[in-house]
């Protein structure tokens, strides 16, 4: 089974499947049984009569060419036999059990015409391999592809005397700092693929340059919303740090060597799961031959099923918390303007029990314990007592709707005379209208070097990059205020106001701190990590400005 089966072979997949679906489920539940009973009694029978079961499963994938399955039933195999002569420990019956748990729901899925995509197996597959120390196998392991097409390469576009190396490392670990804290993805991934794009331009005429090419092209999938930074892919980035350091440490002599074929083929797979939504992903995916094959889109769901409650419960939960809440201040408002019938006072009650209880199973202990005391004070004063609750009660609900939202947004001053909650909001605009200013100054800069430097495309720069000053001096971040002056200085003076046109290096770097300040927004705003870092590194850029 090809790892990114077209709709036809999937189909074939399926059918197959439906004929010994019987068998194979009775099988898995033996197995099941058999482990099981082992667990409880400790009887090596038992042990022995689950991996005759588990072999038998595998000569079941083996003739449906199931090459994923097959695999993860060997590794049971090789493990069951090293560990049953010692102790079988918690962590190794617990690796067992998920295997045949997973491979279950697998088939399931498969059967009813689910995606499915043999990797959504690997992180069990490594699970029982780490039980006898054994290397991860990578995520594109079953991935079938030519990694040699025939490529039109680019020529060589310069020497590499000027190229910033330290810089465009900074930017790539800028990004996996923040990608590590797990603080959002949206700007690290910018970053990175900023970084990557130069590595791709520097290396054209070289060796490395269609891993390079490939490269840009993961990283533009990883920015689609649909991907899920698991810890696998963010330890491949990691290993591609390493390409980098090389890059740096060699000043891109590096450049001119064959990177391994397995990293090759991991960042290709990350592009072949991608929808080809860009120029770019939609000529790697013509390139290598990569047809309407299963998207993460659909992955990213069955993953989610296969290795229990749905990811999006959480989100669900949320979104009925604030329905809940919504309701409660409507009522309050009702309350405000009519007179208070027992129904919907009953109504209030129950509304703000659930509230209590939802909050409970989110861990918001506190909040919870608020709202049960607003139920039980709104309880004393009855439905006749309301009406002098009211402004008490309007008062808890914020405070109780502050604490949801403590969840996701940081930095709320508790002390501020401004409300908090209506303080955050403006906060936050502030941002999003900041970061679209930065992001239109990029692709004016771009439309400026695309057009042999006609100034027209920048003529607006200087005005936005005083407005998104002017929105850090509110945010009172001095520092980075002072920055965009700076980076408006150089546009009106070294730029607008003469005919000499500025160094490559310059306007690099230039975007190279554009790059980094809206990284840095994108921390204020709770969506990635590594503040700090920016702005060193937009200092950094700033400097060589003046160079």
């Amino acid at each position: 089974m090809a790892e990114l089966s077209t709709g036809s072979e999937t189909s074939q997949f399926a059918v197959s499947l439906r004929l010994v679906k019987n068998e194979l489920a009775n099988a898995l539940d033996q197995a099941a049984t058999q482990l099981d009973a082992y667990a409880e009694q400790g009887n090596a029978e038992h042990l022995r009569a689950f991996l005759e079961e588990v072999q038998q499963i595998r000569g079941t994938f083996k003739m449906l060419d199931f090459r994923a399955g097959e695999r993860l039933c060997e590794e049971l195999a090789e493990t069951g036999r090293v560990v049953r002569n010692q102790e079988v420990t918690e962590s190794s019956l617990g690796a067992f059990t998920q295997a045949i748990v997973f491979l279950k729901r697998y088939v399931d899925f498969a059967v009813n015409g689910e995606a499915v995509a043999p990797s959504l197996l690997i992180p069990t597959i490594n699970l029982v391999r780490r039980e006898r120390r054994e290397k991860p196998l990578p995520e594109a392991y079953f991935f079938l592809v030519n990694l040699r097409p025939k490529l039109a390469a680019p020529h060589a576009t310069g020497s590499l005397q000027n190229f910033p190396f330290r810089r465009a490392r900074q930017l790539y670990q800028l990004g996996l700092i923040g990608l590590i804290r797990g603080n959002g993805r949206r700007g690290p991934v910018q970053v990175m693929l900023r970084a990557v794009r130069r590595f791709e331009q520097a290396s054209r005429g070289g060796a490395s340059w269609s891993f390079w090419n490939v490269v840009a092209g993961a990283l533009e999938a990883l920015s689609q919303d649909n991907f899920d930074m698991t810890p696998q892919r963010l330890s491949l980035l990691g290993a591609l740090d390493r390409q980098v350091r090389r890059i740096q440490d060699t000043e891109g002599r590096s450049f001119s060597e064959k990177i391994p074929d397995w990293l090759l083929k991991e960042f290709l797979y990350l592009v072949a799961l991608a929808e080809p939504e860009t120029p770019h992903l939609q000529a790697l995916h013509s390139l290598y031959h990569i047809g309407q094959e299963v998207r993460e889109k659909q992955l990213a769901l069955t993953r989610g099923r296969l290795s229990g409650p749905d990811q999006s419960a959480l989100n669900s939960l949320a979104e009925a918390l604030q329905e809940e809440l919504q309701s409660v201040k409507d009522l309050i408002d009702l309350f405000e303007r009519t007179d208070i019938s027992e129904q919907n006072f009953d109504e209030l009650l129950v509304s703000l029990n659930r509230i209590a209880d939802t909050l409970q199973i989110a861990n918001l202990a506190d909040a919870a314990a608020r709202t049960r005391s607003l139920e039980q004070r709104l309880q004393q004063s009855g439905a006749q007592g309301l009406q002098r609750e009211l402004t008490y009660t309007a008062d808890e609900i914020i405070h109780i709707e502050q604490a949801m939202r403590a969840l996701t947004q940081h930095g709320l001053d508790s002390a501020a005379l401004v409300d908090p909650v209506s303080l955050n909001e403006a906060r936050i605009a502030v941002l999003s209208e900041s970061m679209t200013a930065l992001t239109m100054i990029k692709r004016a800069m771009g439309s400026y070097l695309d057009s042999n430097n006609d100034k027209l495309h920048i003529r607006n720069v200087g005005k936005s990059l005083i407005d998104v000053a002017g929105a850090m001096m509110f945010l009172e971040k001095e520092p980075v205020y002072q920055m965009l002056l700076q980076l408006e200085q150089f546009i009106r003076k070294q730029v607008l106001d003469t005919d000499i046109q500025p160094p490559a290096g310059r306007m690099e770097a230039f975007a190279d701190a554009i790059s980094a300040i809206e990284y840095y927004l994108d921390s204020l705003n709770g969506q990635s990590a590594g503040a700090e870092e920016a702005v060193q590194l937009a200092a950094d850029s700033i400097r060589q400005l003046r160079g």
